[in-house]
């Protein structure tokens, strides 16, 4: 069951990262605005999520009680819209280097509020294999130099907005997903965070040249780099805890890493190596000490 959880965060993580190739093709290329690409891929995939849901078999099909129907709209809102809108707009006022770097730091918050919530018990040896990620993840983007990061003090308050918003996400909806499932969560999630989103930039105003091209990325963004993403992100939830799940998605600083130098003809420095050696290292690390880290049934929600 854990080996499931594992590869369902891992892969969700690749799929970012392959997302996050393509939004950088159509920022630079076609100058998309971030605000219509968060629109319009968080209402088409909720579409496509939330019809997908009806199809499911041995689902439950429960109404939303008052109280679950407030607590969706909060994901919706904070969790898929904000973790998407803070992203593009981090990425906007300082760049995808900080801004893969402080929504990393997600993990922490999330953390943080797992010992404050007595979910999970302070242990060392995982706070600084922890530390050792983010250290291998700033190697990688930054390449292991704080000269490279130009920041804004928008582009930082957006990118620590998105971590919190990544950790909200991850965390608050594990009751939800166990009630109601996790396709159909997700799905209505996109779908009211779309929604929501359309009176600030429709998704019939798209100013930019749509091609073939083009449009053929804005549809793998929607399938493959939303809809399946978040929907892997959310189910494996069910196999491993909320803190492990999300620094699992450590994949997609380093695919987005490789792809950039496979498609944008970017290098590898020996600070990036020595990154990428950190990052897996402990990353295993982690997952070996999580298999001895006995939680409540709070945590290990299934």
């Amino acid at each position: 069951m854990k080996v499931r959880g594992v590869l369902l965060a891992c892969s969700a993580g690749a799929l970012w990262a392959l997302s996050g190739i393509m939004c950088q093709i159509l920022f630079e290329k076609y100058f998309v605005s971030p605000e219509w690409l968060a629109s319009v891929r968080l209402l088409i995939a909720g579409l496509l999520l939330t019809g997908l849901s009806f199809f499911q078999r041995n689902v439950p099909r429960r109404k939303f009680s008052s109280k679950d129907l407030f607590s969706l709209v909060l994901f919706s809102l904070i969790g898929m819209l904000g973790v998407q809108y803070t992203y593009f707009k981090a990425i906007q006022y300082s760049g995808a280097a900080i801004a893969t770097i402080l929504q990393f730091t997600g993990p922490i918050f999330i953390f943080i509020f797992l010992v404050l919530n007595k979910e999970k018990k302070i242990k060392w040896l995982e706070v600084l294999l922890m530390l050792a990620t983010f250290v291998g993840v700033f190697l990688i983007v930054a390449e292991g130099s704080i000269r490279t990061l130009n920041i804004s003090t928008m582009g930082f308050i957006m990118g620590i907005a998105s971590a919190v918003t990544l950790a909200f996400y991850t965390l608050q909806p594990r009751k939800l997903l166990v009630k109601y499932g996790e396709m159909r969560i997700a799905g209505l999630g996109m779908l009211i965070g779309g929604l929501a989103f359309q009176p600030i930039r429709p998704i019939w105003r798209p100013e930019f040249q749509m091609d073939s091209y083009s449009l053929g990325l804005v549809i793998s963004i929607i399938v493959f780099g939303t809809a399946l993403p978040f929907l892997f992100q959310l189910s494996s939830l069910r196999f491993i805890e909320a803190s492990l799940a999300s620094v699992l998605t450590v994949v997609e600083p380093i695919l987005a890493t490789i792809l950039s130098v496979v498609l944008f003809n970017s290098h590898f420095a020996r600070v990036q190596l020595l990154g990428f050696l950190i990052v897996i290292v402990s990353v295993i690390l982690l997952t070996r000490l999580s298999d001895k880290n006995v939680l409540p049934e709070e945590e290990r929600i299934s």
